[in-house]
């Protein structure tokens, strides 16, 4: 290759993925889609997790994890991982929408909270921007949380302890939805 050629090639950071997901077809799938992406690679994937110390050997750049796993769960998996891996990349890959499960998870550490009935693309996308410091949610689950946000003034207390959140996870959620990095948050938060 000529100075010129590699000049105008881009220098690729392989980005390091593990993939936790119970429905063996669609990890399958999710796992060749992955490996279309020379930039992307697999170091570890399994539909369960029965011990949360194995997650800490593989030490991935993004961690994509479905919610309802056998064992133990996406949203206590992602827990750990931002209390064990603060580096690492969360993104929560999953068929639900409701309200609890995606609080639960934007409060456990996720960065990213995607459908999997969202286009393979945008879950590349996903990766990609997690692993560069942003965020991703999908369309719908945004609105529900914009909207969320939008009536918190609305809200009776009775409805802010129906989630359980403290007055500081209610401060780190506001600045999740403002878009704000959590490497940043993290710094303004101490």
């Amino acid at each position: 290759m000529t100075r010129t050629e590699s000049a105008g090639k881009k220098c690729q950071t392989m980005i390091r993925i593990l993939l936790l997901e119970d429905n063996a077809e669609y990890l399958e799938a999710i796992s060749r889609l992955i490996g279309r992406h020379d930039d992307l690679q697999i170091v570890f994937r399994s539909q369960q997790v029965q011990d949360l110390t194995v997650l800490d050997e593989v030490n991935p750049d993004i961690a994509i994890l479905d919610i309802d796993l056998p064992g133990i769960d996406g949203i206590r998996c992602a827990e750990y991982i931002s209390g064990h891996m603060p580096d690492t990349g969360i993104l929560m890959l999953t068929v639900f929408e409701d309200d609890d499960k995606i609080f639960r998870s934007i409060l456990a550490g996720a960065h990213g909270y995607l459908l999997k009935k969202d286009d393979p693309d945008r879950i590349i996308e996903a990766i990609r921007s997690i692993h560069n410091g942003e965020s991703i949610i999908n369309g719908r689950i945004a609105r529900r949380v914009l909207d969320y946000i939008a009536r918190k003034d609305m809200l009776v207390k009775s409805e802010m302890e129906r989630f359980n959140l403290t007055a500081r996870e209610q401060e780190i959620l506001e600045r999740i939805i403002e878009g704000i990095p959590h490497k940043v948050i993290a710094d303004r938060c101490g």
